[in-house]
């Protein structure tokens, strides 16, 4: 220390700067000394402030009591301590924590005031926002709508709220510091650590999973949890913050939904089984009905007889168009009918579409024709059936509807996308038309034009449901415009692909119909003696079948077999030329039977045609993959028998 400058310079100049405002003021609290700290703090020089009062400098608003207060609170204990409100130079609020105290001279007298301030104006924001921030974070936490608690890095409950006690049934006091596993479904109960050590690793820090509980009334509660780790600033973990959302209601309704989509499918297949064997047992009568009809036709009748077979033929086949509709329905309902694409003769198809309805539309004296187009492809790949019925079923409507006039098919053809062909049919009729107000239900099931007790036209009311159904499913579109009592206009579209070259690609059936219809010699299966067998379980349609073969091949030697037991058993015995297979048969089935026949060495090449009441192409290719050659659906038609029985026994094939 320089002993030549005195000691209260020393004392001066280490006020001045001091960090915090030293401000001094004589008995009036008019100021005599304002540090730089002051400065600083305030906004006033020196020389602005010496001489004025703190109280018109400052404006200082004390928070706890008033000035008289503190003033004799300083007079009484030589003191004053406490937060005020003081205002800087610029207006400006500050927070400022103060203590006053007397300034003695060296003889004990009072001589003044000293206040030592300090700005705490960010520090009490700081801590207000803090306090405001806890506050929110309290009031979130206990009043949140859903379960929320603090675990430790253990698991252990730190904090729980109001809707977690509610949840589990549990007072506070029964779940602070207790594992929160201890309330968990057994088989749940070490997920929570699963996701803790995952997240301690710094992965899947935040979360979120199911879990099962326990109530304290013994009820298991589905949760849905959420997991956040929580770090301090140097990202050390603190703890978990987990938020418990009750999800039991919405799990019990997804199991009840499960449980009902089960139970839907079910009585959907129940539907589905039920309407393919109503099918199969109104088909093996309706073999017998329309088979014998067919038989009789060929005997001796006189021409009311002859007129009253074919009426009676001609209701069955109405009959069984109608179960056709129902099945195709019931398949289109479940999603399962599927297409099955050949390579196929567009004029083909049409011919046969339009050969159909050939007869109906004669007997009204309306035309019915096919406006040639030379520039259609000739081969498709396509589901012939299904294009065919789409035909019929709009040509079949259109000759059903017209009274007078024509009915009129066109088709043109244009490129498409991936190579593909689109290919536009329009079928036009001059009939009763319909009407704007059942225009929307055209497509609906079993809407009918006419729904009184007096309508004059039949049907089941799905041809066109079922139309469209396969129209969707080969990826085409179909609309119609229509005036009544003026006609209607079906178009559709559908894309497919184009084949140049038909040379080995035409099906079985294709080369079938040319060899019948082309070459067939129906006198030469007169003279030929083959071995046929029959196995069919049913003794009526068994006799006739029997009676069918022996009318175009009366010198045939027919075994019959009861069951697919007895059917391999005889083929493996007799070596048969051809084989009749049914398909559903008790003790062995037709398919196991045909696999059966297939293993013997002598039978691995003889022809098997499956007889089935089932029309549907699943079971048809069911039929194809146990090796059976050829198809006839219930009821058998008479022509396709023989084209079948030329096919397969002509001389050239047996020699």
């Amino acid at each position: 220390m320089d002993h030549n400058i005195p000691k209260e310079a020393y004392s001066s100049l280490i006020l001045q700067y001091f960090y915090d405002a030293v401000i001094v003021t004589d008995l009036e609290f008019r100021i005599t000394s304002w540090n730089l700290a002051a400065e600083r703090i305030y906004g006033y020089k020196m020389e602005e402030v010496v001489g004025k009062t703190t109280k018109d400098i400052l404006k200082t608003i004390i928070l706890d009591g008033d000035r008289a207060k503190s003033i004799a609170d300083l007079q009484t204990n030589g003191i004053w301590q406490g937060e005020v409100f003081q205002f800087k130079k610029d207006g400006s609020k500050l927070k400022i924590r103060s203590a006053a105290s007397f300034l003695k001279d060296k003889d004990g007298a009072t001589i003044g005031v000293i206040a030592i301030n300090r700005d705490i104006t960010e520090e009490n924001r700081i801590q207000e926002e803090l306090a405001e921030s806890e506050e929110r974070f309290r009031m979130s936490f206990e009043n949140a709508g859903i379960g929320v608690c603090l675990l430790d890095l253990d698991g252990k409950f730190l904090r729980v709220n109001k809707k977690l006690q509610s949840m589990l049934g549990y007072d506070e006091s029964e779940l602070i510091g207790k594992p929160s596993k201890e309330f968990a479904y057994k088989e749940d109960q070490n997920i929570f650590h699963q996701y803790r050590e995952s997240a301690l690793r710094g992965k899947d820090v935040d979360v979120v999973y199911e879990k099962r509980y326990i109530s304290k009334t013994n009820q298991i509660l589905w949760i849905e949890i959420s997991n956040s780790l929580v770090k301090d600033r140097n990202g050390a973990p603190l703890y978990f913050v987990v938020h418990f959302n009750n999800i039991t209601d919405r799990k019990n309704a997804e199991l009840h939904l499960i449980q009902a989509k089960k139970e839907a499918e079910r009585a959907n297949q129940a539907k589905s089984d039920f309407v393919a064997n109503m099918s199969h047992e109104i088909r093996t009568p309706l073999n017998g009905v329309i088979g014998f009809n067919e038989l009789l036709l060929t005997t001796n009748l006189d021409e009311d007889q002859k007129e009253f077979v074919k009426n009676a033929i001609s209701s069955a086949h109405g009959l069984l168009g109608i179960i056709n509709d129902i099945l195709d329905i019931s398949k289109i309902e479940a999603g399962k009918l599927v297409l099955n694409e050949t390579v196929s003769n567009l004029k083909h198809i049409v011919k046969d579409s339009i050969g159909v309805l050939k007869w109906k539309a004669n007997e009204k004296k309306i035309q019915l024709e096919f406006e040639d187009n030379p520039n259609l492809p000739e081969w498709i790949l396509v589901d012939a059936t299904r294009l065919r019925q789409i035909l019929i079923n709009l040509l079949g409507n259109a000759v059903k509807f017209t009274e007078e006039g024509s009915v009129r098919l066109s088709i043109t053809s244009e490129p498409a996308e991936n190579e593909k062909t689109k290919l536009a049919f329009i079928v036009c009729d001059t009939g009763i038309g319909i009407p704007e107000t059942h225009k929307n239900k055209v497509f609906q099931s079993f809407w009918q034009g006419e729904s009184n007790s007096t309508r004059r036209f039949g049907g089941t009311g799905l041809g066109l449901r079922i139309t469209k159904s396969l129209i969707d499913l080969m990826g085409g579109e179909i609309e119609f415009t229509s005036e009544e009592g003026k006609g209607t206009e079906f178009r559709f579209s559908i894309n497919c692909l184009t084949v140049k070259n038909e040379k080995g690609l035409d099906g079985e059936k294709e080369n079938l119909q040319k060899e019948v219809w082309e070459k067939i010699n129906q006198s030469k299966l007169l003279h030929i003696k083959p071995k046929i067998l029959i196995a069919e379980d049913n003794a009526m349609n068994r006799d006739l079948l029997k009676r069918m073969i022996l009318k175009y091949i009366p010198n045939a030697n027919v075994l019959e077999a009861e069951n697919g037991l007895d059917a391999a058993k005889m083929a493996n015995e007799s070596q048969p030329n051809l084989i009749f297979m049914d398909v559903q048969m008790p003790e062995m089935d037709g398919l196991e039977a045909s696999i059966e026949i297939r293993k013997q060495k002598l039978n691995q090449q003889t022809p098997i045609v499956a007889l089935t009441a089932g029309a549907l192409y699943e079971e048809r290719k069911k039929c194809f993959d146990v090796g059976m050659d050829h198809f006839l659906t219930k009821p058998i038609d008479i022509l396709a028998l023989n084209q079948v029985l030329y096919h397969y026994l002509n001389p050239t094939k047996l020699d």
